[in-house]
């Protein structure tokens, strides 16, 4: 994080903290409102106190609007990669990487379920995984591996040089369910013949 990053949010805090603790001084009644009343009506008596809370108030809103768009600005650098072909510039959204290594991870038999979020940072590809495993998985063989994998896929696929970092988040560890034997209701009746024919035992 740099310098400009520490003193906006230092600056915003400062800010809402004032607000926060005016309007809870408002709930309990700790501030009255003559003074406040008078501080206004000293305001809007002098020219010099109006222009001065007028240009407080139009820095306020111009280095919100600043930092908001600096923020955003920010985050879409974050969510993508852009590199250089002879052609032109070629932008890959990172939510696609995301769901390219989802598919990694549902193609390993020890691996329940496989979500990441990808930033894009000035060291390289920070990658931050959430994994289910089976019971049956060994946990720090099957994280290197995912770790091993997911690396290689995505430098073969982007042709990059850039360090990428894989982190792994085990969030739970889920037990196979084995399948009920089907059972049938009733049994085979087999059909029973008779050995002999009827009788007829009326005479002739």
């Amino acid at each position: 994080m740099n310098v400009l990053n520490r003193i906006t949010m230092f600056f915003f805090l400062i800010v809402f903290i004032a607000i926060g603790l005016f309007l809870i001084a408002v709930s309990v009644r700790s501030v009255e409102s003559e003074p406040v009343l008078n501080a206004l009506d000293s305001i809007n008596q002098s020219m010099t106190l109006r222009v001065g809370v007028g240009v407080v108030g139009f820095l306020l809103v111009i280095v919100s609007w600043a930092a908001y768009q600096f923020t955003v600005a920010r985050i879409q650098r974050q969510k993508n990669i852009a590199f250089n072909n002879p052609d032109g510039q070629v932008s890959i959204s990172l939510s696609a990487i995301e769901e390219f290594i989802r598919k990694i991870g549902s193609s390993l038999p020890e691996v329940k379920e496989l979500k990441s979020d990808c930033i894009a940072t000035k060291k390289g590809i920070d990658i931050s995984t959430r994994v289910v495993f089976w019971a049956d998985a060994n946990i720090p063989e099957s994280t290197e591996k995912i770790q091993g994998i997911v690396k290689a896929k995505i430098q073969e696929m982007l042709g990059i040089d850039e360090p990428i970092i894989v982190k792994i988040h085990v969030t739970k560890i889920a037990t196979r369910t084995e399948p009920k034997p089907v059972v049938k209701k009733g049994k085979d009746k087999e059909d029973v013949s008779l050995p002999f024919g009827g009788v007829d035992f009326r005479g002739e």
